[in-house]
């Protein structure tokens, strides 16, 4: 059900990886999407596995509510990875009909958990940070302009809300006798048609209700700002870049020598 969908939501308790620093948090997600996509073998992805599992008990977040939330993006991913199965050319399994190839489905399991942990370990940047730090985080961290760090803030919280109002439409169509998973590929493309649009008539009410509330506060980037909360290291932040490191040197390793 959309009503699963968690990614892009903050999600409150208390935790070591909710008090850090969130330019920590930013930089380490930014340095695992970039180490995972510089190489691939399985000491190297066992290594930031390993690493997911020890963020999910500092988070102190369900990973069944983790998961529940990304399993419609783990699909996806999964039916873009099968691409690899058919198209690497290699030596062929003794399949009947399908044309797959020992490479195909070495690279296919190795895409697929690339951008599964890619995607695991960065959204607990967005579990653990509320949109306010993650702005602030994203002007720190790389001196970014307010207008930029605003505007990817607000992409990120509207993930979640506009898959709560697709999931109103779905049960307000539902209420009045219609069903979105009914009926044949025509039928179920005209009940998409009837959504869309008034999604994307409460999307565009959302952004200018959004755009009149700032301007009525007298919001302007282009002045300097203060901040309730101001951005200060602290011994926990010291011990995150620590092991940030050390994760570096030994992917490092792994890489040089596998």
């Amino acid at each position: 059900m959309l009503k699963d969908v968690t990614i892009g939501q903050y999600y409150s308790t208390n935790s070591i990886l909710h008090r850090l620093d969130p330019r920590v948090k930013i930089r380490f997600a930014l340095i695992t999407v970039i180490i995972l996509l510089l190489d691939r073998s399985i000491p190297l992805f066992m290594l930031f596995t390993a690493f997911y599992f020890i963020i999910v008990l500092m988070g102190n977040i369900p990973i069944r509510y983790t998961l529940r939330g990304l399993k419609s993006i783990m699909l996806f991913l999964f039916v873009c990875s099968l691409i690899n199965l058919f198209t690497t050319p290699g030596t062929k399994i003794d399949i009947p009909v399908l044309d797959i190839t020992w490479q195909g489905l070495y690279k296919f399991g190795f895409v697929y958990w690339r951008m599964v942990l890619m995607i695991l370990i960065t959204s607990y940047l967005m579990y653990t940070t509320t949109p306010i730090e993650i702005t602030n985080g994203l002007e720190k961290a790389f001196h970014m302009n307010t207008q930029v760090a605003m505007a990817i803030t607000i992409a990120l919280r509207y993930i979640g809300i506009l898959f709560d109002e697709l999931d109103r439409l779905i049960k307000a169509m539902q209420s009045r006798g219609g069903n979105i998973h009914k009926g044949g590929i025509n039928k179920r493309l005209e009940n998409i048609k009837i959504i869309a649009v008034p999604l994307f008539q409460n999307s565009i009410n959302r952004a200018s209700n959004l755009g009149e509330a700032m301007d009525s506060k007298c919001y302007n980037s282009d002045n300097k700002r203060t901040r309730y909360y101001e951005l200060r290291y602290k011994k926990c932040d010291a011990i995150a870049y620590l092991v940030m490191m050390m994760v570096i040197v030994i992917s490092s390793i792994i890489i040089w020598k596998f």
